[in-house]
């Protein structure tokens, strides 16, 4: 009887148990499923934090998604971009919630941002799909 068999046979007899390291990495592993669960819900709304706090759900916020999604997940640096962004832009949102002064200077540093996101866009043919 090979290793396979043998477990088979042990697991019918006695049960499935569980080493405290499985059980820990097995609830670890539950965490980060909601997490992502979470995350993916939040994937639909477009997690531009910063944008749409300061535009809402304007074409802003549009272009940028459109150019995260076209140009900067393209390559593994704009993949890392994306991925600090996403840490440090709550933070930032909950700064700014409030300060209609740092919202105003946060759009204005915003325009220049997008107008390259679109110009990059429209360059490669991707501007409005």
């Amino acid at each position: 009887m090979g290793v396979c068999e043998q477990l088979v046979q042990f697991e019918h007899r006695y049960g499935w148990r569980h080493s405290p390291q499985q059980h820990a990495d097995m609830m670890r592993g539950d965490r980060e499923h909601r997490r992502f669960f979470l995350e993916g819900r939040m994937e639909r709304k477009g997690r531009c934090f910063i944008a749409t706090l300061v535009y809402g759900e304007g074409a802003e916020v549009a272009v940028l998604r459109s150019f995260r999604d076209r140009v900067l997940r393209a390559t593994l640096i704009g993949r890392a971009f994306i991925f600090g962004y996403y840490r440090m832009a709550p933070g930032v949102c909950r700064l700014l919630q409030g300060h209609l002064h740092l919202l105003r200077i946060t759009r204005a540093l915003l325009r220049p941002v997008v107008w390259m996101a679109a110009r990059v866009l429209a360059s490669r043919g991707r501007a409005g799909r």
